[in-house]
């Protein structure tokens, strides 16, 4: 199997394959998961020592507008 190992600003990954931001790395349990199916990396949603509890249980869309103010479309700000 070819060597897909990665060294970015002295950050060493086994691949180049990381999980953003999202819902998927909102929890430990996810990021462990992750890397046991061979994730690379994850960009965590937040990192602290005692960090508060963030709610992450609703829909973040918003309604993207045409001039003539029809809906023509939605963004999740969520990711």
């Amino acid at each position: 199997m070819a060597d897909l190992s990665t060294d970015f600003l002295g950050i060493k990954s086994p691949n180049p394959f990381w999980l953003a931001s999202a819902p998927p790395t909102d929890k430990e349990v996810n990021v462990r998961r992750a890397f046991e199916a061979g994730w690379g990396g994850v960009v965590w949603k937040t990192l602290g020592e005692d960090p508060p509890v963030v709610n992450v249980n609703g829909p973040r869309y918003a309604t993207l507008w045409s001039q003539d103010r029809r809906v023509i479309g939605f963004n999740n700000i969520e990711l």
